[in-house]
């Protein structure tokens, strides 16, 4: 079909595209206004090992090669149920291990023995209180359980000032794109269609 006839098409039906459209971008804002306001909250680990006699810190490249490998691991470890079930008790029972495993994610920063503590939560307090504290059980539990000594806490969580979602505009933005382009597909089938009887 060219371009003039497209056209043509689209303007005998513009009424149906606009209404889609709208519809489509009404729904997104209600969606928006609807769903809570999340806040993040970040920490920042750090694998390594200081010498106790001499407080200096030990990176030979078998050990950076170790903390790294050793960082994939701590990040599974994080999100398991016992640490999630620790964390909750910490907590107060105010969440879940469930709700906690929602809300939090823990990943190693790619090429380096970091972990990162993500933490998305309705309330900006909360969100940093769970990754410190998450952090703190982290140190914790590889001394009691592993008998090492390698976590350290770099950068703790705080409070955000911003929201990170939801992003209102992107989503009314992407809402009247996809219902533009449903009305646009849909005329177009029923044109054909019509134009074969």
């Amino acid at each position: 079909m060219e371009y003039g006839s497209l056209m043509e098409v689209i303007n005998k039906r513009l009424f149906f595209v606009l209404v889609t459209v709208m519809l489509a971008v009404l729904g997104a804002g209600v969606t928006c206004m609807l769903t809570p306001v999340k806040y993040q909250a970040r920490a920042v680990m750090m694998l390594n090992q200081y010498d106790p006699a001499t407080g200096a810190l030990n990176m030979d490249y078998n050990s950076l090669m170790m903390y790294r490998q050793l960082a994939r691991t701590y990040s599974e470890l994080a999100t398991s149920k016992p640490v999630l079930e620790k964390l909750a008790v910490e907590l107060d029972g105010e969440l879940t291990a469930e709700k906690l495993g929602q809300m939090v994610k823990v990943h190693k920063v790619k090429d380096l023995e970091l972990l990162e503590i993500v933490v998305q939560d309705t309330n900006p307090a909360r969100a940093a209180h769970i990754a410190n504290s998450l952090s703190h059980i982290l140190q914790q539990h590889e001394i009691q359980v592993w008998k090492m000594n390698n976590l350290r806490l770099m950068t703790p969580a705080l409070p955000a000032t911003k929201p990170t979602g939801p992003n209102s505009l992107l989503a009314v933005i992407a809402s009247a794109a996809a219902g533009l382009a449903i009305s646009v597909l849909l005329v177009l089938v029923v044109e054909y269609r019509v134009s074969k009887i």
